[in-house]
């Protein structure tokens, strides 16, 4: 069902890659006429294009509630801003070296400018917002992101600590599938359907966000650096137990927990966690079964657009949450 690799726009949807290009000229806004040394840190933060997942679902959200306006567009560049401030600052809790195969911020320039950084991306964000619309769309903007901050916290907080399925999925949906969610509702408003449609695009956003957010942890565990953009067992190292380690410890009784809790305190290198990790995972079938929830999460958000009226657009979302789903392959 997954593909590995990049999906192309014209794949995806016949007319999103001149909305994109309109979402680039967008973000270049950002680092345009700053001073020397604040407009090369934005460049760098924001030249990694990834796959812009954020701005095509928002866009696609407003393609199927009427069609993108200016507003819709404008909104998608300030999500990619956001994303990446998000970005940003995780490498800096996290201590990442690199991001998309290139030194991290904090790495570059040390963790104060980072954070810092991340910051500006932020305010630069809001001023992306047209004038006429800020008064509705920044309160909702900061709500999101509260909720991305909490769902770090909540994070960062657990480390080295078992999570119970239900509460590993709640950090998900605040750290990741809040702003997915915040999209496809923004993109339903900017186009003008009605709140019951947005509703659904809202629900859509949301759960497949979590979706690739389980497909990344679970490809931090048994993938390789190739295939995910990032070091392998990056998250184990850092003493987060994800998915697959959590339902491995649900089906495999006592002894299966005091590996995994084991692998927590674990002062190898990576790469041995990694193994060693997925020798448990494996003998619980866990792998399977992580994978059978991010299938569960895409149905379900399929089913979320049965009130969105048939269209290109939707089609386009209802396949990159079926048979074009875009595997975290540097996002």
């Amino acid at each position: 069902m997954f593909r590995a690799g990049r999906v192309s726009d014209a794949e995806i949807y016949g007319g999103l890659g001149d909305l994109l290009a309109g979402v680039d000229s967008r973000v270049e806004e950002v680092w345009l006429n700053a001073e020397t040394f604040v407009s090369e840190a934005a460049r760098r933060a924001l030249s990694g294009r990834g796959k812009r997942l954020r701005p095509t679902m928002l866009l696609l959200a407003a393609e199927c509630a009427g069609g993108a306006t200016e507003t819709s567009v404008a909104l998608a560049g300030v999500v990619e801003v956001v994303h990446a401030a998000s970005l940003v600052h995780d490498d800096v809790v996290d201590g990442a070296d690199a991001r998309r195969g290139e030194p991290s911020a904090n790495t570059r320039w040390g963790s104060k400018v980072a954070v810092l950084l991340g910051d500006y991306l932020v305010a630069r964000a809001l001023e992306l917002i047209p004038a006429g619309e800020r008064e509705r769309w920044v309160p909702e903007l900061a709500r999101v992101a509260e909720r991305m901050c909490v769902g770090q916290m909540r994070e960062v907080r657990a480390a080295g600590r078992l999570l119970d399925e239900a509460e590993y999925l709640e950090i998900v949906r605040e750290k990741t599938g809040s702003l997915f969610g915040f999209c496809g509702r923004a993109g339903a408003a900017t186009g003008g359907r009605p709140e019951e449609a947005a509703d659904g695009l809202e629900a859509f956003g949301e759960r497949f966000g979590v979706a690739f957010q389980l497909a990344d942890d679970i490809l931090d565990l048994v993938g390789s650096e190739g295939r995910s953009g990032k070091p392998e067992a990056r998250d184990l190292a850092e003493g987060k137990l994800t998915l697959p380690l959590i339902l491995a410890a649900e089906s495999g009784g006592s002894e299966t927990r005091e590996q995994l809790a084991e692998l927590a305190r674990w002062e190898g290198t990576p790469l041995e966690a990694a193994r060693a990790a997925r020798e448990v995972v494996e003998a619980a079938g866990a792998v399977d079964a992580a994978w059978g929830r991010v299938e569960e999460l895409l149905g379900s958000a399929r089913e979320r657009l049965a009130g969105v009226p048939e269209s290109e657009a939707k089609r386009a979302l209802m396949a990159l949450a079926g048979e074009r789903f875009p595997m975290p392959v540097m996002g």
